[in-house]
C-alpha cells in the first residue's frame, strides 16, 4: 500500500518532487520516533503531560499548513 500513497502524494509535486519525498520520509520517520518519545514521557512523568508530543507535532503541521497554503 506504501507505493500508491508515496506516489499519489507526489503526483502533483512537479519540479518539488525531491523536497515532497523528504517531507514524507521525515512524516513516516516522526510517525515512528513520536509515539515512543509519548511513552517515555507517559511513564516517567504522566500520561497528561505525555500528550505534549502530539500537540507539538500538531502545531508544526498547523504551521506548515498555513505558511504553504494555496492561495486561490
Amino acid at each position: 500500500m506504501f507505493p500508491t500513497i508515496f506516489s499519489l502524494s507526489l503526483r502533483h509535486a512537479g519540479t518539488q518532487t525531491k523536497q515532497a519525498s523528504s517531507y514524507l520520509i521525515m512524516s513516516i520517520v516522526g510517525g515512528a520516533v513520536a509515539p515512543l518519545l509519548m511513552g517515555l514521557i507517559a511513564d516517567r512523568i504522566s500520561m497528561a503531560v505525555g500528550f505534549i508530543v502530539p500537540l507539538v507535532c500538531f502545531m508544526e503541521i498547523w504551521g506548515f499548513a498555513a505558511r504553504y497554503r494555496k492561495l486561490s
